[in-house]
């Protein structure tokens, strides 16, 4: 329950009369109006009195919905052409009435404790902190995220700061300025969040506001076009050295980044030297990795279980090392080394 701290907050000392919203949920969003609906329905859904929030919805063009608002939601649609979620996500802070802005996206269903637990925490921590939850792939999905799915995880502090559960201070956000345009398509989250840390800022997890994240299934195209436009973190490291810490090994965005990196280099020196088991013990950290973050499963015994496999790690291997390129590229340019 919300504490008897949050219920004085609301109410005016003499009249005891209700002074308005106090959270503004932020949801930008862009061609995914299926997804947005299913946003919409989680959100009037809250436990939190619906007079004590607002959802602004900020979308790229006027057009439509596919499915009308639910009943009793204080939803409001914002228009606002930008290349990338930043600007909408400014244009939402924006335009808030409530001094907590809460973040989400549209292919996100917060589950209904997710604003009251969030409002409780601002009440207790006080303004200067950032609230993170617990995000998890939406469990009605969770059974598609094997191969080049994508989904969304995080079960403690996380200092990359994802917008998909995010909490601050609308005054915080104001006086960084917002979110920076120039990482309209990645890191601008993360950016925003390093900021407001090196102006005293406290990031406290909330472990009761959880988020289920969409988990979309992938070809190989779509993922190797999702791994080439998404590669700002040498930009975020270039400007928060201190970051490095968050690295795996203090270089790598995740393990799967480095193995792949040891594969590369094993193969090619496996090519170099004509020896094919420098190549394939290069490969085997990587393999064996793959192997195990998959469930067991009973067809895995049989040919086709094991030729899927070798499919769904090569398929992965080129995501993975597609990744690692473009994040050196972008690091050579930007003199700051992240994979």
């Amino acid at each position: 329950m919300i504490s008897q701290v949050a219920t004085d907050i609301r109410a005016d000392a003499t009249t005891g009369l209700d002074v308005g919203v106090e959270v503004t949920v932020v949801v930008p969003t862009y061609r995914r109006d299926t997804r947005l609906a299913f946003t919409l329905e989680a959100l009037a859904e809250q436990t939190l009195d619906p007079s004590r929030f607002e959802v602004l919805v900020i979308r790229d063009e006027d057009t439509p919905l596919v499915a009308p608002p639910p009943a009793g939601l204080d939803v409001r649609f914002i228009t606002q052409p930008a290349p990338g979620p930043a600007l909408r996500r400014n244009r939402g802070w924006q335009e808030a009435r409530g001094s907590l802005i809460a973040f989400t996206d549209d292919d996100c269903r917060p589950a209904p404790g997710w604003l009251e637990a969030l409002l409780e925490a601002h009440v207790q921590v006080g303004p200067k902190a950032i609230l993170g939850g617990r995000t998890e792939p939406d469990p009605d999905e969770a059974h598609l995220h094997v191969g080049l799915a994508r989904s969304m995880q995080s079960y403690g502090p996380n200092r990359w700061y994802p917008t998909c559960n995010l909490a601050m201070p609308r005054a915080m956000i104001e006086s960084l300025g917002g979110f920076d345009p120039d990482l309209a398509f990645w890191g601008e989250d993360t950016d925003l969040g390093l900021r407001a840390e090196e102006n005293g800022a406290e990031l406290v997890y909330v472990d009761e506001a959880i988020v289920w994240h969409a988990v979309h299934i992938r070809t190989l195209g779509k993922a190797l076009r999702d791994a080439t436009e998404r590669h700002a973190d040498a930009e975020v490291l270039a400007r928060h050295p201190s970051h490095r810490d968050e690295l795996y090994l203090g270089l790598f965005i995740s393990e799967d980044h480095a193995l792949i990196t040891a594969a590369a280099m094993g193969v090619l020196a496996g090519v170099l030297t004509r020896r094919p088991k420098v190549a394939a013990l290069g490969a085997y950290p990587y393999v064996i990795h793959k192997l195990g973050a998959r469930p067991l499963h009973p067809k895995f015994n049989t040919p086709l279980g094991f030729a899927r496999f070798g499919v769904d790690v090569v398929t992965e291997a080129l995501v993975d090392g597609t990744e690692v390129a473009m994040r050196l590229r972008t690091s050579i340019r930007k003199r700051a080394l992240v994979l």
